[in-house]
Protein backbone atom coordinates (compact mmCIF):
# COMPACT_ATOMS: atom_id res chain seq x y z
CA UNK A 1 0.00 0.00 0.00
CA UNK A 2 1.21 3.82 -0.69
CA UNK A 3 2.10 5.83 2.15
CA UNK A 4 2.92 9.42 2.61
CA UNK A 5 6.41 7.78 3.95
CA UNK A 6 7.01 6.36 0.43
CA UNK A 7 7.22 9.74 -0.86
CA UNK A 8 10.10 12.85 -0.34
CA UNK A 9 8.43 16.52 -1.32
CA UNK A 10 10.19 17.38 -4.55
CA UNK A 11 12.12 20.84 -3.89
CA UNK A 12 10.39 22.93 -5.90
CA UNK A 13 7.14 22.81 -4.33
CA UNK A 14 8.89 22.71 -0.67
CA UNK A 15 10.43 26.18 -1.78
CA UNK A 16 7.19 27.08 -2.75
CA UNK A 17 5.60 26.63 0.69
CA UNK A 18 8.72 27.95 2.12
CA UNK A 19 7.63 31.31 0.52
CA UNK A 20 3.91 31.36 1.71
CA UNK A 21 2.14 30.10 -1.66
CA UNK A 22 -0.60 28.35 -1.22
CA UNK A 23 -0.03 25.20 -3.37
CA UNK A 24 -3.69 25.46 -4.52
CA UNK A 25 -3.19 27.78 -6.15
CA UNK A 26 -6.08 31.33 -5.89
CA UNK A 27 -8.69 29.80 -7.90
CA UNK A 28 -10.58 27.10 -7.26
CA UNK A 29 -11.61 24.17 -9.67
CA UNK A 30 -8.74 21.84 -10.89
CA UNK A 31 -5.62 23.57 -12.85
CA UNK A 32 -4.51 22.20 -16.13
CA UNK A 33 -1.40 20.46 -16.69
CA UNK A 34 0.37 20.23 -19.40
CA UNK A 35 4.04 18.47 -20.28
CA UNK A 36 5.94 19.67 -22.54
CA UNK A 37 8.89 16.59 -23.53
CA UNK A 38 11.83 17.53 -25.93
CA UNK A 39 13.34 14.68 -27.90
CA UNK A 40 17.77 14.71 -27.73
CA UNK A 41 17.57 18.07 -26.16
CA UNK A 42 21.07 19.15 -24.55
CA UNK A 43 21.55 20.97 -21.23
CA UNK A 44 23.01 23.85 -22.67
CA UNK A 45 20.52 23.96 -25.76
CA UNK A 46 18.30 26.76 -24.07
CA UNK A 47 19.59 30.86 -23.22
CA UNK A 48 18.73 30.32 -19.67
CA UNK A 49 21.03 26.99 -19.18
CA UNK A 50 23.98 28.41 -21.29
CA UNK A 51 23.27 28.86 -25.06
CA UNK A 52 24.67 31.96 -26.76
CA UNK A 53 24.72 30.77 -30.71
CA UNK A 54 20.62 30.99 -30.52
CA UNK A 55 17.78 32.12 -28.13
CA UNK A 56 14.63 30.49 -26.24
CA UNK A 57 12.50 33.61 -25.08
CA UNK A 58 9.93 31.16 -24.76
CA UNK A 59 11.51 28.62 -23.11
CA UNK A 60 12.95 31.01 -20.44
CA UNK A 61 9.96 32.25 -19.96
CA UNK A 62 8.84 29.61 -18.58
CA UNK A 63 11.81 29.45 -15.29
CA UNK A 64 12.06 33.54 -15.28
CA UNK A 65 8.49 33.19 -14.29
CA UNK A 66 8.31 30.18 -12.10
CA UNK A 67 10.77 27.37 -11.52
CA UNK A 68 14.21 26.46 -13.12
CA UNK A 69 15.72 22.98 -11.89
CA UNK A 70 19.57 23.09 -12.49
CA UNK A 71 20.19 19.67 -11.47
CA UNK A 72 16.97 17.92 -12.90
CA UNK A 73 17.67 14.53 -14.40
CA UNK A 74 16.06 11.44 -16.14
CA UNK A 75 16.73 7.85 -14.91
CA UNK A 76 18.26 6.62 -18.44
CA UNK A 77 19.43 8.53 -21.06
CA UNK A 78 17.57 6.72 -23.68
CA UNK A 79 13.88 7.47 -25.39
CA UNK A 80 11.54 4.60 -24.21
CA UNK A 81 12.61 3.90 -20.60
CA UNK A 82 12.98 7.64 -20.40
CA UNK A 83 8.80 7.89 -21.20
CA UNK A 84 7.77 5.16 -19.59
CA UNK A 85 9.45 6.76 -16.19
CA UNK A 86 7.97 9.96 -17.14
CA UNK A 87 4.04 9.03 -17.63
CA UNK A 88 4.33 6.62 -14.84
CA UNK A 89 6.45 8.15 -12.13
CA UNK A 90 8.86 5.05 -11.74
CA UNK A 91 11.96 3.65 -12.81
CA UNK A 92 11.82 2.23 -16.14
CA UNK A 93 12.78 -1.27 -14.98
CA UNK A 94 10.04 -1.01 -12.36
CA UNK A 95 7.60 0.09 -14.90
CA UNK A 96 8.68 -2.67 -17.26
CA UNK A 97 10.52 -1.15 -20.14
CA UNK A 98 14.03 -1.50 -20.30
CA UNK A 99 15.47 -0.41 -23.05
CA UNK A 100 14.29 1.07 -26.36
CA UNK A 101 11.26 -0.46 -27.97
CA UNK A 102 12.08 -1.17 -31.44
CA UNK A 103 8.85 -0.51 -34.55
CA UNK A 104 8.41 -4.00 -35.26
CA UNK A 105 8.92 -5.16 -31.24
CA UNK A 106 5.86 -6.77 -29.97
CA UNK A 107 6.25 -5.58 -26.84
CA UNK A 108 5.01 -2.15 -25.42
CA UNK A 109 4.57 -0.23 -22.37
CA UNK A 110 2.52 -3.16 -19.49
CA UNK A 111 -1.00 -2.86 -19.48
CA UNK A 112 -0.66 -3.19 -15.67
CA UNK A 113 0.78 0.43 -15.63
CA UNK A 114 -0.97 3.63 -14.04
CA UNK A 115 0.03 6.62 -16.34
CA UNK A 116 -0.48 10.15 -15.72
CA UNK A 117 -3.27 10.12 -18.13
CA UNK A 118 -5.01 7.31 -16.46
CA UNK A 119 -4.82 9.74 -13.13
CA UNK A 120 -6.54 12.04 -14.97
CA UNK A 121 -8.66 10.88 -16.56
CA UNK A 122 -9.94 9.15 -13.45
CA UNK A 123 -10.20 12.60 -12.06
CA UNK A 124 -12.42 14.15 -14.41
CA UNK A 125 -9.84 15.63 -16.47
CA UNK A 126 -9.72 15.39 -20.13
CA UNK A 127 -6.49 13.97 -21.60
CA UNK A 128 -4.84 14.54 -24.74
CA UNK A 129 -1.29 13.56 -26.61
CA UNK A 130 0.55 14.93 -29.01
CA UNK A 131 3.97 13.81 -30.45
CA UNK A 132 6.16 10.92 -30.17
CA UNK A 133 4.94 7.74 -28.36
CA UNK A 134 8.12 5.57 -28.35
CA UNK A 135 6.13 3.08 -25.95
CA UNK A 136 5.27 0.19 -27.98
CA UNK A 137 3.97 0.68 -31.37
CA UNK A 138 1.42 -2.46 -31.69
CA UNK A 139 -1.92 -1.10 -31.15
CA UNK A 140 -2.50 -2.51 -28.21
CA UNK A 141 0.21 -0.47 -26.84
CA UNK A 142 -0.63 3.19 -27.97
CA UNK A 143 -1.50 5.92 -26.09
CA UNK A 144 -5.50 5.70 -26.65
CA UNK A 145 -4.78 2.18 -24.34
CA UNK A 146 -3.02 4.40 -21.63
CA UNK A 147 -5.40 6.95 -20.65
CA UNK A 148 -5.68 9.28 -23.70
CA UNK A 149 -8.80 10.06 -25.20
CA UNK A 150 -7.07 11.31 -28.61
CA UNK A 151 -3.16 11.51 -29.91
CA UNK A 152 -1.57 12.77 -32.99
CA UNK A 153 1.75 11.99 -33.57
CA UNK A 154 4.53 9.07 -34.42
CA UNK A 155 4.69 5.75 -32.71
CA UNK A 156 8.20 6.15 -32.56
CA UNK A 157 11.37 8.13 -33.21
CA UNK A 158 11.40 10.05 -36.64
CA UNK A 159 14.84 8.09 -37.74
CA UNK A 160 12.73 4.63 -37.84
CA UNK A 161 12.36 4.71 -41.96
CA UNK A 162 13.39 3.59 -45.15
CA UNK A 163 12.67 7.36 -46.42
CA UNK A 164 14.78 9.54 -43.90
CA UNK A 165 17.25 11.55 -45.70
CA UNK A 166 20.85 10.78 -44.25
CA UNK A 167 19.45 8.55 -41.64
CA UNK A 168 21.65 7.73 -38.95
CA UNK A 169 20.23 4.02 -39.03
CA UNK A 170 21.84 2.02 -41.80
CA UNK A 171 19.44 -0.65 -41.63
CA UNK A 172 16.21 1.14 -41.79
CA UNK A 173 15.04 -0.32 -44.52
CA UNK A 174 13.90 -3.31 -41.97
CA UNK A 175 11.32 -1.10 -40.27
CA UNK A 176 7.65 0.39 -41.76
CA UNK A 177 7.26 3.43 -43.48
CA UNK A 178 7.10 6.04 -41.00
CA UNK A 179 3.15 6.42 -39.65
CA UNK A 180 1.59 9.31 -38.56
CA UNK A 181 -1.13 8.59 -36.76
CA UNK A 182 -4.88 10.17 -35.08
CA UNK A 183 -5.47 8.06 -32.36
CA UNK A 184 -5.17 3.95 -34.13
CA UNK A 185 -5.74 5.32 -37.67
CA UNK A 186 -2.81 6.20 -39.89
CA UNK A 187 -3.42 9.18 -41.39
CA UNK A 188 -0.22 9.78 -43.59
CA UNK A 189 2.76 7.72 -44.07
CA UNK A 190 6.64 9.32 -44.51
CA UNK A 191 4.81 12.55 -43.59
CA UNK A 192 6.88 16.09 -44.50
CA UNK A 193 9.07 15.89 -40.78
CA UNK A 194 9.68 19.73 -42.04
CA UNK A 195 5.72 20.35 -40.76
CA UNK A 196 6.23 18.07 -37.54
CA UNK A 197 6.86 20.69 -35.05
CA UNK A 198 4.02 22.96 -36.58
CA UNK A 199 1.92 20.37 -36.89
CA UNK A 200 2.02 19.69 -33.37
CA UNK A 201 1.74 22.71 -32.35
CA UNK A 202 -1.50 23.25 -34.50
CA UNK A 203 -2.83 19.67 -32.88
CA UNK A 204 -2.35 21.24 -29.26
CA UNK A 205 -3.86 24.91 -29.60
CA UNK A 206 -6.74 22.46 -30.78
CA UNK A 207 -6.50 20.65 -28.23
CA UNK A 208 -6.51 23.50 -25.48
CA UNK A 209 -9.54 25.71 -27.22
CA UNK A 210 -11.69 22.58 -27.25
CA UNK A 211 -11.35 21.93 -23.83
CA UNK A 212 -11.04 25.54 -22.41
CA UNK A 213 -14.20 24.82 -20.20
CA UNK A 214 -13.09 21.86 -18.61
CA UNK A 215 -9.69 20.81 -17.02
CA UNK A 216 -7.62 19.04 -19.40
CA UNK A 217 -3.93 17.19 -19.43
CA UNK A 218 -2.55 17.63 -22.60
CA UNK A 219 1.58 15.23 -22.95
CA UNK A 220 3.09 16.96 -25.86
CA UNK A 221 6.28 14.62 -26.75
CA UNK A 222 8.22 16.85 -29.87
CA UNK A 223 9.99 14.46 -32.75
CA UNK A 224 12.79 17.39 -32.38
CA UNK A 225 15.86 17.74 -31.81
CA UNK A 226 15.98 14.07 -32.36
CA UNK A 227 17.88 13.81 -35.87
CA UNK A 228 17.09 13.98 -38.88
CA UNK A 229 16.64 17.44 -38.23
CA UNK A 230 13.77 19.45 -40.15
CA UNK A 231 12.48 22.63 -40.05
CA UNK A 232 9.32 24.66 -41.64
CA UNK A 233 10.03 27.21 -43.91
CA UNK A 234 9.57 30.30 -41.77
CA UNK A 235 12.59 29.12 -39.75
CA UNK A 236 14.69 27.37 -41.79
CA UNK A 237 18.34 30.15 -41.45
CA UNK A 238 16.90 32.09 -38.84
CA UNK A 239 18.60 31.01 -36.23
CA UNK A 240 22.65 32.16 -37.83
CA UNK A 241 23.86 29.02 -35.78
CA UNK A 242 22.76 26.15 -38.71
CA UNK A 243 20.19 23.65 -38.54
CA UNK A 244 19.95 22.44 -35.50
CA UNK A 245 19.55 26.16 -33.67
CA UNK A 246 16.76 26.19 -36.53
CA UNK A 247 14.88 23.79 -35.19
CA UNK A 248 15.53 24.97 -31.61
CA UNK A 249 13.86 28.31 -32.55
CA UNK A 250 11.30 26.50 -34.16
CA UNK A 251 10.70 24.77 -30.65
CA UNK A 252 10.79 28.05 -28.74
CA UNK A 253 8.18 29.33 -31.15
CA UNK A 254 5.91 26.51 -30.64
CA UNK A 255 5.91 26.62 -26.56
CA UNK A 256 5.50 30.69 -27.04
CA UNK A 257 2.17 30.65 -29.34
CA UNK A 258 0.77 27.73 -26.57
CA UNK A 259 1.69 30.26 -23.54
CA UNK A 260 0.21 32.84 -25.77
CA UNK A 261 -3.13 31.02 -26.41
CA UNK A 262 -3.07 30.08 -22.62
CA UNK A 263 -3.02 33.83 -21.79
CA UNK A 264 -6.03 35.09 -24.84
CA UNK A 265 -8.18 31.65 -23.21
CA UNK A 266 -7.63 33.50 -19.64
CA UNK A 267 -6.25 29.98 -18.64
CA UNK A 268 -2.40 31.03 -18.01
CA UNK A 269 -3.39 31.60 -14.17
CA UNK A 270 -4.79 28.46 -14.26
CA UNK A 271 -2.73 26.20 -15.89
CA UNK A 272 1.05 24.09 -14.90
CA UNK A 273 3.23 23.85 -17.87
CA UNK A 274 6.42 21.67 -17.25
CA UNK A 275 9.36 21.03 -19.55
CA UNK A 276 12.09 19.19 -19.71
CA UNK A 277 13.83 16.84 -22.36
CA UNK A 278 14.20 12.70 -22.82
CA UNK A 279 17.66 12.37 -22.51
CA UNK A 280 20.60 14.36 -23.34
CA UNK A 281 22.67 15.54 -26.98
CA UNK A 282 23.30 12.90 -29.63
CA UNK A 283 26.72 13.62 -30.04
CA UNK A 284 27.50 11.00 -32.66
CA UNK A 285 25.46 13.09 -34.81
CA UNK A 286 28.08 16.51 -34.16
CA UNK A 287 26.53 19.71 -35.89
CA UNK A 288 23.40 17.75 -35.70
CA UNK A 289 23.26 17.05 -31.71
CA UNK A 290 22.95 19.20 -28.93
CA UNK A 291 25.32 20.59 -26.52
CA UNK A 292 26.11 19.98 -23.07
CA UNK A 293 28.23 22.77 -22.05
CA UNK A 294 31.19 21.16 -19.65
CA UNK A 295 29.42 17.69 -18.81
CA UNK A 296 30.51 14.67 -19.51
CA UNK A 297 29.47 12.50 -22.72
CA UNK A 298 25.53 12.58 -23.83
CA UNK A 299 23.03 10.28 -24.79
CA UNK A 300 23.23 6.66 -24.04
CA UNK A 301 25.93 7.19 -21.27
CA UNK A 302 24.30 7.91 -17.66
CA UNK A 303 27.46 10.93 -17.28
CA UNK A 304 26.25 13.97 -16.45
CA UNK A 305 25.79 15.20 -20.42
CA UNK A 306 23.26 12.22 -20.69
CA UNK A 307 21.28 12.19 -17.95
CA UNK A 308 21.46 16.31 -16.93
CA UNK A 309 18.53 17.70 -18.46
CA UNK A 310 17.09 22.04 -18.77
CA UNK A 311 14.32 22.02 -16.98
CA UNK A 312 11.45 24.49 -15.84
CA UNK A 313 7.67 24.74 -14.39
CA UNK A 314 5.59 27.38 -14.59
CA UNK A 315 2.14 28.04 -12.85
CA UNK A 316 1.06 31.52 -12.45
CA UNK A 317 -0.17 32.14 -8.90
CA UNK A 318 0.86 28.99 -7.52
CA UNK A 319 4.37 28.95 -8.13
CA UNK A 320 6.21 32.35 -7.59
CA UNK A 321 8.68 33.27 -9.91
CA UNK A 322 12.11 33.91 -10.63
CA UNK A 323 13.15 30.56 -8.49
CA UNK A 324 16.00 28.47 -9.33
CA UNK A 325 15.84 24.78 -7.56
CA UNK A 326 19.28 23.39 -7.02
CA UNK A 327 18.87 20.15 -5.00
CA UNK A 328 18.87 17.05 -7.60
CA UNK A 329 15.36 15.91 -8.42
CA UNK A 330 14.66 13.47 -11.41
CA UNK A 331 11.35 13.54 -13.50
CA UNK A 332 9.74 10.75 -11.56
CA UNK A 333 8.90 13.59 -9.37
CA UNK A 334 6.97 15.20 -11.85
CA UNK A 335 3.69 12.62 -11.82
CA UNK A 336 2.81 12.78 -8.19
CA UNK A 337 3.96 16.65 -7.82
CA UNK A 338 1.43 17.36 -11.23
CA UNK A 339 -0.99 15.49 -8.79
CA UNK A 340 -0.72 17.18 -5.91
CA UNK A 341 -1.23 20.91 -7.78
CA UNK A 342 -4.27 19.43 -9.19
CA UNK A 343 -5.67 18.65 -6.22
CA UNK A 344 -5.70 14.00 -7.04
CA UNK A 345 -4.69 12.25 -4.60
CA UNK A 346 -2.82 8.91 -5.30
CA UNK A 347 -4.98 5.93 -5.06
CA UNK A 348 -4.74 3.82 -1.97
CA UNK A 349 -2.63 0.73 -3.35
CA UNK A 350 -2.41 1.53 -6.44
CA UNK A 351 -3.27 -1.60 -7.55
CA UNK A 352 -0.33 -2.43 -5.81
CA UNK A 353 2.44 -0.29 -7.79
CA UNK A 354 4.39 1.74 -5.92
CA UNK A 355 5.75 5.05 -7.26
CA UNK A 356 9.38 6.08 -7.54
CA UNK A 357 8.52 10.05 -8.21
CA UNK A 358 8.63 11.75 -4.17
CA UNK A 359 5.86 13.96 -2.83
CA UNK A 360 5.50 14.15 1.04
CA UNK A 361 2.15 13.66 2.84
CA UNK A 362 0.42 16.50 5.54
CA UNK A 363 3.64 17.42 7.49
CA UNK A 364 5.34 18.85 4.24
CA UNK A 365 2.28 20.61 3.26
CA UNK A 366 2.25 22.26 6.65
CA UNK A 367 5.97 23.72 6.01
CA UNK A 368 7.60 21.27 9.04
CA UNK A 369 9.52 18.74 6.61
CA UNK A 370 12.04 19.49 3.67
CA UNK A 371 13.00 17.72 0.90
CA UNK A 372 16.02 15.40 1.96
CA UNK A 373 18.82 16.70 -0.47
CA UNK A 374 20.59 13.64 0.73
CA UNK A 375 18.40 11.30 -1.19
CA UNK A 376 19.84 8.66 -3.61
CA UNK A 377 19.10 9.04 -7.82
CA UNK A 378 19.84 5.58 -9.67
CA UNK A 379 20.80 5.99 -12.93
CA UNK A 380 20.55 3.13 -15.67
CA UNK A 381 21.16 2.01 -19.17
CA UNK A 382 19.62 -0.67 -20.89
CA UNK A 383 18.82 -2.69 -17.68
CA UNK A 384 22.11 -1.47 -16.22
CA UNK A 385 22.65 0.35 -13.21
CA UNK A 386 25.55 2.26 -13.70
CA UNK A 387 25.28 5.10 -11.49
CA UNK A 388 23.99 6.91 -8.76
CA UNK A 389 23.92 10.62 -7.13
CA UNK A 390 23.34 11.00 -3.58
CA UNK A 391 23.28 14.82 -2.28
CA UNK A 392 27.07 16.28 -4.23
CA UNK A 393 28.49 12.96 -4.81
CA UNK A 394 27.97 10.98 -8.06
CA UNK A 395 29.46 7.36 -8.06
CA UNK A 396 30.02 5.21 -11.06
CA UNK A 397 30.22 1.32 -10.94
CA UNK A 398 32.25 -0.26 -13.57
CA UNK A 399 30.83 -0.80 -16.92
CA UNK A 400 31.92 -0.04 -20.45
CA UNK A 401 30.45 2.90 -22.62
CA UNK A 402 30.19 4.42 -26.05
CA UNK A 403 31.97 7.40 -26.66
CA UNK A 404 32.87 9.65 -29.68
CA UNK A 405 36.13 10.85 -28.12
CA UNK A 406 38.90 10.35 -30.34
CA UNK A 407 41.09 8.60 -27.39
CA UNK A 408 38.27 5.87 -27.48
CA UNK A 409 38.31 5.63 -31.13
CA UNK A 410 35.01 7.62 -31.94
CA UNK A 411 34.43 10.49 -34.16
CA UNK A 412 31.26 12.98 -34.61
CA UNK A 413 29.71 13.03 -37.45
CA UNK A 414 28.40 16.77 -39.76
CA UNK A 415 26.25 17.58 -41.78
CA UNK A 416 23.40 14.84 -40.41
CA UNK A 417 25.51 11.94 -41.38
CA UNK A 418 26.56 9.97 -38.06
CA UNK A 419 30.58 9.41 -36.84
CA UNK A 420 31.51 6.43 -35.04
CA UNK A 421 31.75 5.71 -31.46
CA UNK A 422 34.54 4.14 -29.90
CA UNK A 423 34.20 1.78 -26.85
CA UNK A 424 35.07 3.17 -23.33
CA UNK A 425 35.10 1.46 -19.60
CA UNK A 426 34.97 2.96 -16.46
CA UNK A 427 35.80 1.61 -12.78
CA UNK A 428 34.77 2.51 -9.72
CA UNK A 429 34.99 6.54 -9.91
CA UNK A 430 33.65 8.90 -7.23
CA UNK A 431 32.87 12.37 -8.48
CA UNK A 432 32.55 15.77 -6.59
CA UNK A 433 29.42 17.28 -8.90
CA UNK A 434 29.64 20.79 -6.54
CA UNK A 435 33.20 21.33 -7.38
CA UNK A 436 33.49 18.82 -10.67
CA UNK A 437 30.65 18.62 -12.55
CA UNK A 438 32.48 17.48 -15.54
CA UNK A 439 33.49 14.69 -13.77
CA UNK A 440 36.61 14.80 -14.57
CA UNK A 441 38.65 14.04 -10.97
CA UNK A 442 37.97 10.52 -9.37
CA UNK A 443 38.30 10.77 -6.25
CA UNK A 444 37.45 7.22 -5.31
CA UNK A 445 40.50 6.32 -3.91
CA UNK A 446 40.65 9.50 -1.40
CA UNK A 447 36.84 8.88 0.04
CA UNK A 448 36.75 4.93 0.31
CA UNK A 449 34.83 5.39 3.16
CA UNK A 450 32.15 7.74 0.87
CA UNK A 451 32.27 5.08 -1.85
CA UNK A 452 31.32 2.24 0.25
CA UNK A 453 28.05 4.40 1.80
CA UNK A 454 26.83 4.95 -1.35
CA UNK A 455 27.62 1.35 -2.51
CA UNK A 456 25.09 0.21 0.38
CA UNK A 457 22.28 2.53 -1.93
CA UNK A 458 23.47 0.21 -4.97
CA UNK A 459 23.43 -2.75 -3.43
CA UNK A 460 19.95 -1.95 -2.25
CA UNK A 461 18.72 -0.72 -5.94
CA UNK A 462 19.92 -3.87 -7.48
CA UNK A 463 17.90 -6.11 -5.16
CA UNK A 464 14.68 -3.59 -5.15
CA UNK A 465 14.95 -2.61 -8.82
CA UNK A 466 17.14 -4.81 -10.38
CA UNK A 467 20.83 -4.65 -12.27
CA UNK A 468 21.36 -6.59 -15.73
CA UNK A 469 25.20 -5.45 -14.52
CA UNK A 470 24.97 -8.26 -12.12
CA UNK A 471 22.24 -10.70 -13.15
CA UNK A 472 19.81 -8.95 -10.38
CA UNK A 473 16.59 -9.20 -11.09
CA UNK A 474 14.55 -6.84 -8.47
CA UNK A 475 12.33 -7.60 -5.72
CA UNK A 476 10.18 -4.57 -7.62
CA UNK A 477 10.63 -4.95 -11.04
CA UNK A 478 7.92 -5.54 -13.70
CA UNK A 479 8.66 -8.29 -16.15
CA UNK A 480 8.40 -6.72 -20.09
CA UNK A 481 4.83 -7.03 -21.55
CA UNK A 482 4.82 -9.12 -25.14
CA UNK A 483 1.71 -9.24 -27.04
CA UNK A 484 1.11 -12.81 -27.97
CA UNK A 485 -0.05 -12.20 -31.44
CA UNK A 486 1.62 -11.47 -35.16
CA UNK A 487 1.52 -7.76 -36.06
CA UNK A 488 -1.98 -6.44 -37.53
CA UNK A 489 -2.71 -4.31 -40.17
CA UNK A 490 -3.02 -0.34 -39.26
CA UNK A 491 -5.87 1.07 -41.00
CA UNK A 492 -5.33 4.37 -43.01
CA UNK A 493 -4.69 6.04 -46.18
CA UNK A 494 -1.38 4.87 -48.42
CA UNK A 495 -0.30 7.88 -48.67
CA UNK A 496 3.10 9.07 -49.04
CA UNK A 497 4.36 12.33 -47.94
CA UNK A 498 8.52 12.50 -48.01
CA UNK A 499 11.09 15.13 -47.39
CA UNK A 500 12.62 17.24 -49.89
Amino acid sequence: MLTSSRFVFIAFLTTVLLSGCDPDGSREGSPNVIIIFADDMGYTDLSSFGQTAWETPALDRLGAEGARFTDFYVPTPACSPSRAALLTGRYPLKAGVREVISPRTLRGLPEAERTAAELFREAGYRTGMVGKWHLGAHPDFLPTNHGFETWFGLPYSNDYSPRSINNPRPHAAQWMELPLLRDTTIVEREPDQRQLTERYTQEALAFIREHKEEPFFLYMAHSMPHVPLWVSDPYLDVSGAGLYGDVMRELDASTGRILEELERLKLDDDTIVVFTSDNGPWLLMGDHGGTRGDFREGKATTFEGGIRMPAAIWAPGRIPGGQVITQPVISMDVLPTVLHYAGIRLPDGLDGIALDGMLSGDRALSGNTALDPERPLFFYRSGQLRSMRKGKWKLHVPHAYTSIREEFGGRPGSGGHPGAYGRAEIGIALYDLETDPSESVDLAAEHPDIVEALMVHIEDARDRIGDELTGRVGSEATPPQFIASVWPTLEGEPTQGGNR
